[in-house]
This record gives structure tokens, C-alpha cells and sequence, in this order.
């Protein structure tokens, strides 16, 4: 959560609001032997005008590799041995917050501005990684990337009076996953320098040095997670859920078996279809809705081309508004429409799908109306009896969660409350996912399966091939007004182009709401190439030692970051 707060300061707050900065921070690091390093970090932090109590640094404790056994969990002990400003013992407080520590340093009854030297010294234990290869190293995120003020200069400089490091060394920086490299020398007999470089907010530094390791002790400290201590009430959780499952989903489909249909469901439009399956409107749901008002007269398709790299010319489509609006039937066909146009937009109206993707104020405003696309779907599916109304089911499981709770608590008078509290939790927990799941999946009703079954049977049809067709009885004759009457569903099923390849042989003519390159419409071209539409409007392991290059900035142990207070 900190480390949010920090980046969103970043990202909202104007250049002005804060002047402050690091004009240096220096990180000296000395290994030992025993497996520990010692740290010595020198900030040299300018206040400006800001009148405040002193800094704030916070650490991760838990470290990147994971545990050696079961159950537990991999960290590093950092030990504060001395907070000095400006040359002086500064009074600070020391936090350990969820696997992190955190030193604020300054006194609260005390302001202070301008430029201040700060040193923050402290030891590491369990902070080397070891690989299964038998190598060691130091990957060490020196600064942190969470400062949300820049740093002028940024060095680490590691020393080796022991004997124990190895030439391999790797320097990151940058914001976390970078993999720019800065410049790393040698100053001084053991002494390595990584950098200097200068830090945007929200960037750090990141060094790696492998070791010998014969030479350093195998120091690794692990704990047992707090997780399983839940685990029983967490399994109890489970079985609820399991059982909610079942009884609100499994127990209420119909099952029936799948048998080919050979005509759309009665009075359901295609663009609902993905809705029905998996509770998503995806875009070859959007394309689906497009084709089916571009049938019902709404808009007319013109495939047309245009030139990529100067000379590779590639597919592009000009769509044409020949109905209003406001001739719509339902608020779901009304935001299909304003992904292309403007509710008041006039007939004559076009647009070029490639510009339309291009746009980036566009892009960004159907964005907004795909999280309301699914809304306006489900409420049509509602009013048409395909869905169930969630209150009905939110009452039923408060009955059932007060019930409940009567027999946990009456547990509590037998059994103690050490043994029922973690029950109660894990009720109160189940009672809470329920109940977001309500409001995240919508049920379909008796008659909503049926639709759902009913349309997986036409999806068989829709996909058969001639040879397969002859063994359906009373399947109805080919035809071009046939393809184009189910060609929507096709789509919205994702079967275009099996439902294309039935009408590879007959001559379709053009249909009055597309226009192609040619006197006879390509069903199988046409089929493929519409698959862009709905991307179009609606776009808006195990570790190896990173002292070798398979690192990034932010990586590795350490990290964190600081501020003022």
C-alpha cells in the first residue's frame, strides 16, 4: 500500500508541490565472511524551503528467493546499528510493518529545511543468494525505487576486506524491470564501484556481485509462514464455496444433451451470445453487433485499401451511417453504435476503421463504454428472463449465514472461543466471496440454459462440413440469404470461418450493406478479415544469478524506499 501511495504522488502531484531532492546517495557495502554485510548508506538530502522533521527510509525484510521447506517462508534480519544527521546521533524509531522495516528519523518537535547529511548504518543477515548451481551472490536494490524524489547521484561502491567476491559483477537502473546497465570500476585495491547515475522518482539502482563460495558461510534464515494456521479455516472456506458452487450453479443446469439446431434461438440477437457462454463481452461479440446493425440497415461496410510501408497494400474499411440513433432498440445496440459514432451524428457520417484505431482520444472513450457494454447486456438478458435477479439470492444466503453463525457461536459456549473464532472468521470470510460473487457472475436462469444449450447445438451446425451435413435429417439448403442471416452468430461463436468454408462454392453477391472489391462477395475473405473490427475499436521461472546479467533494476533483495516527514 506504501509503495502505492508513493507512485501515485509521483504520477498525480504537479512538479511544483515538492523541490525537494537527493543530490547524493552513497551506499557502502562490506561483506563478511560469515555470510553477513554490513551497510552504510549516506544521504545527502535537500529540503529546500520545505519546512519538515527529517526522512524516512523503509526496507523489505522477506527476501526474493523462496524457502528450502514447506511451510516457510525466506527473509533477511536487518539490525539499525546507528542513525546520524548531519554528523550527530539523530533521534529515530525503527517499525517493522509486513515484512518490511521502516526507520523515520527526526524529531517531531523539531522542523528543519534545506540541505541535511544523513547516515543510516546497519547490518544484513541472510541477505546473499544462493542458486542451486552452487553459485553466490550479491543482488542487492540499493536505493529502493519507492523515493518519490529524485536522486542527483546514486553509487554503491563494495568493499571486500575478506577475500570473497568474484569478478562477475552486474549493475541496473532505471524503474523496476529495467535492464539498462551503468558503468561499474574499481577505484581502490577490493573496492567496486557501480555507477555513478542520477534517479528519476520511481527509479533505483540495482547491483549484483557473486562471491566464492567457498569462502562465505551458507547463511540462509527461514521461518514458518503464518498461513498455516489459517489452513483449517481456510479449508473450511473451500468446502462452503464448493458447496455454494453446486448448489447455485451445477445442481441448477439443465442436462440435456447437445443436439444440433438448425436456426438461431428464437428472438435472441447474436451480440448477447458471448454474454450467455462465459459472461464476457469480447470483440468478436462487438463485430457480431456490428454485422447485425450493419443487416438491420444501421451501417454500411466498404472494403477498401491502403498502403503500408509505401508499397505493401494491406485491408481497410469505410463505414457509412445510413440509420440515426436514435432507431435503436435497446441501450446495448446504442453503445455498440457509439463505438464508431457519435449519437448525433448524421446519416452520410463515415469513418476508416484504421483511423478510428489511431485515435487515441477515441480509443480512450470506448474504453470507458466497453466496462459499460456488459451492464447494458446483462440488463437486457435480465429483462428477458435469460438471468436471475441477484437480491434473491442475496437474501437466501443472509438466511443461511445468520444460521450459520447461531451454530458457530453455540460452539463457542461448548468447544472455547480459540477453537470457533477461526470457524466464525472463515463463515464471515465465505459469507463476504458469496456475496461478491453475486455481484461479479450473473446466474442464468432455467430458461438461460436452455438458450445456452439450445445455441451450443447450433454452433455444431454452423461448424459441420458438407460431407457432415448429410448426416443431419431435414437440415435445411444452402443459400447466400442463409449465410448472411447467420453469419452474426458465426461470429459471436468464433466459427466464421468453418461457417464460410460450407459457402466456399456458391456465388454470394454482394449484400446491401457491404461493399467489396469485385462484383461477387468473398464470404471466406469477408469472414476472416472482419475478425478486426472489435480489436480495432475497443483497443485502448526459477532464478539464475543475476551477478551473470539475469537481473533488473528493482530486483533482487532490498529495495524500498524513503521520503521526508
Amino acid at each position: 500500500m506504501k509503495k502505492f501511495l508513493v507512485l501515485l504522488a509521483i504520477i498525480l502531484l504537479p512538479n511544483w508541490v515538492s523541490a525537494e531532492e537527493i543530490h547524493s546517495f552513497i551506499s557502502d557495502i562490506t561483506l563478511s565472511r560469515d555470510g553477513t554485510f554490513n551497510v552504510t548508506e549516506t544521504i545527502l538530502y535537500d529540503f529546500e524551503d520545505a519546512e519538515r522533521h527529517g526522512i524516512f527510509r523503509f526496507i523489505p525484510t522477506d527476501h526474493f528467493q523462496g524457502a528450502t521447506k514447506r511451510f516457510y517462508e525466506r527473509w533477511m534480519e536487518i539490525d539499525v546499528t546507528s542513525v546520524m544527521m548531519d554528523g550527530q546521533p539523530a533521534p529515530f524509531e525503527i517499525n517493522h510493518e509486513q515484512n518490511e522495516i521502516k526507520i523515520k528519523i527526526g524529531d517531531p518537535d523539531l522542523t528543519i529545511s534545506g540541505e541535511h547529511t544523513y547516515v543510516i548504518d546497519y547490518v544484513v543477515r541472510g541477505g546473499l543468494s544462493f542458486y542451486d548451481s552452487g553459485e553466490v551472490d550479491l543482488y542487492w536494490n540499493a536505493t529502493g525505487n519507492d523515493w518519490g524524489v529524485p536522486i542527483n547521484n546514486a553509487l554503491v561502491r563494495v568493499h571486500d576486506g575478506d577475500g570473497v567476491t568474484r569478478a562477475d559483477t552486474s549493475c541496473y537502473f532505471g524503474p523496476i524491470g529495467s535492464t539498462e546497465e551503468c558503468e561499474i570500476s574499481t577505484s581502490e585495491v577490493d573496492v567496486t564501484e557501480f555507477g555513478p547515475v542520477a534517479l528519476m522518482p520511481g527509479e533505483g539502482i540495482t547491483i549484483a556481485q557473486a562471491l566464492k563460495p567457498d569462502t562465505v558461510q551458507h547463511l540462509i534464515l527461514e521461518r514458518l509462514s503464518l498461513w498455516p494456521f489459517w489452513l483449517m479455516g481456510s479449508i473450511l472456506w473451500f468446502i462452503g464455496l464448493i458447496w455454494f458452487v453446486y448448489r447455485y450453479y451445477v445442481q441448477h443446469r439443465t442436462n440435456a444433451s447437445i443436439i444440433p439446431q438448425y436456426e438461431p434461438y428464437k428472438n435472441f440477437k447474436p451480440m448477447y451470445t458471448g454474454l450467455l457462454f462465459d459472461g464476457r463481452i469480447d470483440p468478436r461479440d462487438i463485430t457480431a453487433a456490428i454485422v447485425y446493425l450493419a443487416e438491420q440497415g444501421f451501417f454500411k461496410i466498404k472494403r477498401i485499401g491502403r498502403k503500408q510501408f509505401f508499397f505493401i497494400e494491406v485491408d481497410d474499411y469505410e463505414i457509412t451511417l445510413q440509420r440515426l440513433y436514435t432507431d435503436l432498440e435497446s441501450d446495448f445496440q446504442k453503445k455498440i453504435f457509439t463505438l464508431l459514432f457519435e449519437p448525433e451524428a448524421t446519416v452520410g457520417t463515415t469513418v476508416v476503421l484504421s483511423e478510428l484505431a489511431k485515435n487515441t482520444a477515441k480509443q480512450k472513450k470506448n474504453y470507458q463504454t466497453m466496462t459499460e457494454l456488459k451492464a447494458a447486456a446483462e440488463n437486457d438478458l435480465l429483462a428477458q428472463g435469460f438471468f436471475e435477479y441477484r437480491w434473491k439470492r442475496l437474501i437466501s444466503m443472509t438466511l443461511w449465514l445468520a444460521g450459520l453463525l447461531v451454530v458457530l457461536l453455540g460452539l463457542m459456549l461448548f468447544i472455547g472461543a480459540a477453537v470457533a473464532i477461526p470457524l466464525v472468521i472463515a463463515g464471515v470470510t465465505l459469507f463476504g466471496t458469496i456475496v461478491l460473487l453475486l455481484f461479479v457472475y450473473r446466474r442464468r436462469t432455467k430458461k438461460g440454459y436452455q438458450a445456452s444449450d439450445y445455441l451450443q447445438g447450433f454452433k455444431q451446425f454452423l461448424t459441420v462440413t458438407d460431407v457432415e451435413r448429410f448426416k443431419f435429417h431435414n437440415a435445411p439448403k444452402k443459400s447466400p440469404e442463409q449465410f448472411m442471416e447467420y453469419l452474426p452468430y458465426a461470429i459471436a461463436f468464433g466459427v466464421e470461418k468453418e461457417w464460410a468454408a460450407v459457402f466456399k462454392d456458391i456465388t454470394i453477391p454482394n449484400p446491401n450493406w457491404y461493399e467489396g472489391q469485385g462484383a461477387t462477395f468473398n464470404a471466406l475473405y469477408l469472414s476472416q478479415s472482419l475478425g478486426t473490427f472489435g480489436t480495432a475499436v475497443t483497443t485502448a521461472s526459477g532464478h539464475s544469478p543475476a551477478s551473470s546479467g539475469g537481473g533488473s533494476s528493482g530486483g533482487g533483495g532490498g529495495g524500498g524506499g524513503g521520503g521526508s516527514w
